[in-house]
C-alpha cells in the first residue's frame, strides 16, 4: 500500500456551507491587545534609548569636567 486511496480533507465538510468566520468582537479584542503590546514595546524601547543617551551624555560631561554638575 502506498498511501490512502482518496485524499482526505483538512477539515470535515460543514453541514450548512463554509465555516463561520471569527466574530467581530474577537477580532477587535485581538487588535486591542496587539495595539497595547505595540505601545508597551515602543515605550520600553524609548526608555532604553533615553537611558543609553543619558549615560553617554553623562560620560562626556564627566570626561570634560571631571564630575557631574
Amino acid at each position: 500500500m502506498t498511501g490512502t486511496p482518496t485524499p482526505q480533507p483538512a477539515t470535515p465538510p460543514m453541514p450548512f456551507g463554509e465555516r463561520a468566520g471569527t466574530p467581530r468582537g474577537v477580532r477587535v479584542a485581538r487588535r486591542g491587545t496587539a495595539f497595547v503590546r505595540m505601545v508597551l514595546l515602543v515605550a520600553a524601547t524609548g526608555f532604553l534609548v533615553a537611558t543609553v543617551l543619558a549615560t553617554v551624555f553623562a560620560g562626556i560631561v564627566i570626561a570634560i569636567n571631571g564630575r557631574l554638575p
